[in-house]
């Protein structure tokens, strides 16, 4: 991965929707070469799609919420099952420690929360913590240079 592809991926990152010839002005080639780095980028799996980032208040979702999940002993397959079945869950991570998993999900009222919260409690012991804000949003880290120099 060199630097015009890091470069690539950070423009793409901040708008999917530039064309090739736009990312090769920011790269200095052709937009052919453009074209050709992309495709070899979605291929490897480093891109792995494109999508629309949707403002979920705007559309009348306005709460969002963290929840962690410590899943009882031998419920982990249910509960699964039921996270994937979910409309509200719009992320589920399985981390390590206590809390098997973090939920980020996304109701139009504190009524849907409780409703959602009352359905994983036949599975988990839950904590939520109400999201006020997101300072950071993106799937790169800022500087990719000074993370990835430790790498052999």
């Amino acid at each position: 991965m060199d630097k015009i592809n890091w470069k690539l991926l950070r423009a793409l990152e901040k708008n999917a929707r530039l064309s090739y010839s736009e990312l090769a002005k920011l790269v200095h080639l052709s937009a052919p070469a453009v074209a050709e780095r992309i495709k070899k980028l979605e291929e490897q799996g480093a891109i792995s799609g494109y999508r629309a980032t949707i403002n979920l208040e705007k559309v009348g979702i306005p709460i969002t919420a963290l929840v962690e999940c410590e899943v009882y002993r031998t419920k982990e397959r249910a509960f699964k099952e039921l996270v994937l079945s979910l409309d509200e869950v719009v992320d589920c991570y399985n981390i390590t420690g206590p809390s098997a998993f973090i939920l980020r999900v996304a109701v139009s009222s504190m009524s849907c929360l409780d409703v959602l919260l009352e359905r994983l409690i036949d599975l988990s012991d839950t904590k939520t913590m109400m999201i006020m804000s997101q300072p950071v949003d993106r799937e790169m880290p800022l500087n990719i240079e000074k993370v990835t120099s430790s790498l052999p």
